[in-house]
């Protein structure tokens, strides 16, 4: 029965009413089936915030970078480290190459501010120690010059996933310029580090906006030059990456949180009541914990029941513009009772699968996971300024015992199968996007229907 249809019959119930004999408040449905009528419920879950230890946050293949200014989490500054590429097969310029122009492109991906009408600005530094071979986390950071080689002003409020190119020319770009005509330091990658380790990406105080952009060919240095008999400019790149290979990179976040809710979120895998709000937000470790035991509560009380549709809805959400959206997918993961995300035995992170999917290993009884299999994502919907999902195969596989209800961890993630290839688009490392919503504004509503016992 479509939903509009019901919710025109049926009058919303609390759990306690649906604990009444369901005939009596149900709709006979086709006397020929053992099914009795429709009852709906509305179960309110608590909400609450949960802290990461830290977050590994290396090649994530996103710049992270900017500073963010939040009346609940306080202000969070993303800075990025990449290494830099130079092409072998490009022909170096000649001793006595001229320089026409140099660019600087910047393939961003996607912009997170709170007006758009305004001048966004990027820093790029100079990175003065080079990025080693091991894991960094969102903590790490190196040293940089903290003087810009390159502060580029950009008017984003036509696009903000586009690539944009600005002039780069300086006294530091001539000189690698010259230095690349005499080719002491491009013999070979490690002379080229040692010569240049790399460079940084910066957003300034008060622009109250963050970037994310795709390291490859279309982000970084292009020298246009001439040789002597050349009558129109070449191009020599040094860039984030070269064809499919992408410089090693990764993002420092920085949360300041002073006077805000989140101040006290300190101790990492302890679940904290914030008070009448609760958020996530990406890059940062901050997830929220959905408690899922009044469900448990709800489901030890019926008998010979089928689930018609359960739904699972978060908001309205506060505070988000169209240019500050918050993640689009949010992946349930499950979690256990020290609030830790649970992978399976081959690296998965375990959570609510999809309607109508398997839910379960029947021969283990564990959570089913599966790379190939998208899990169920809440989806933002903007209209309604709220995330949704229908959890209907979920909540049967708990009523029936073949599934261990759990409470669930908010992730920003989501997967892409294409040609067989799986692709886990792990957004909660890409951006720094967030989420806040009252911590009352998460309910599930049920409507299921009542089986007769012959």
């Amino acid at each position: 029965m479509p939903a509009k249809l019901v919710l025109g019959l049926f009058i919303s119930f609390t759990i306690a009413s649906s604990c009444s004999d369901p005939s009596t408040i149900g709709l006979e449905l086709d006397p020929n089936n053992n099914q009795i009528g429709v009852s709906f419920v509305e179960i309110p879950l608590s909400a609450s915030v949960v802290l990461q230890d830290s977050l590994l946050t290396t090649n994530p293949n996103r710049f992270v970078f900017g500073v963010d200014e939040s009346d609940f989490f306080g202000v969070t500054t993303g800075t990025s480290y990449t290494r830099l590429f130079f092409n072998r097969d490009v022909p170096r310029p000649s001793s006595t190459a001229v320089l026409d122009s140099v660019k600087f492109n910047f393939n961003i991906r996607s912009v997170s501010a709170e007006d758009l009408t305004s001048e966004k600005t990027i820093r790029v530094h100079l990175l003065e120690e080079q990025i080693r071979d091991i894991n960094y986390y969102n903590f790490n950071y190196l040293d940089y010059n903290p003087e810009p080689f390159l502060e580029a002003k950009l008017n984003l409020s036509a696009r903000q996933d586009t690539i944009i190119t600005v002039s780069a020319e300086s006294d530091f770009t001539k000189k690698v310029f010259e230095d690349l005509k005499s080719g002491t330091s491009f013999q070979d990658i490690f002379s080229f580090r040692e010569y240049l380790p790399g460079i940084v990406f910066t957003g300034i105080e008060g622009d109250n906006s963050s970037f994310s952009l795709q390291p490859g060919n279309n982000t970084g240095l292009v020298f246009f030059y001439r040789n002597d008999e050349d009558t129109v400019s070449r191009a020599y790149p040094i860039a984030t990456g070269v064809n499919n290979n992408v410089a090693r990179h990764f993002n420092q976040v920085e949360r300041n949180p002073s006077g805000t809710p989140t101040e006290g979120l300190n101790e990492p895998w302890i679940a904290y009541d914030l008070g009448n709000k609760v958020g996530g937000m990406n890059n940062t470790g901050i997830l929220v914990k959905i408690d899922t035991s009044p469900l448990q509560e709800f489901l030890d009380t019926l008998q010979s029941v089928t689930f018609n549709q359960v739904t699972l809805e978060i908001g309205p959400l506060i505070g988000n513009v169209d240019s500050k959206r918050p993640p689009q997918f949010l992946e349930m993961a499950y979690t256990n009772e020290f609030n830790r995300l649970v992978y399976s035995d081959n690296g998965l992170l375990l959570s609510v699968q999809p309607d109508n999917g398997i839910q379960f290993d029947p021969n283990t009884g564990n959570p089913f996971a599966n790379a190939s299999q998208q899990p169920a994502l809440l989806t933002y919907f903007s209209d309604e300024k709220n995330y949704r999902q229908t959890l209907t195969t979920h909540v049967a596989a708990i009523k029936r015992g073949s599934l261990q209800r759990q409470d669930l961890l908010l992730w920003s993630s989501y997967r892409t199968v294409v040609q067989g290839n799986v692709a886990i688009n792990d957004e909660h490392r890409r951006n720094l996007q967030s989420f806040i919503f009252n911590s009352n504004d998460v309910k599930l509503r049920i409507y299921y229907s009542t089986t007769r016992v012959f």
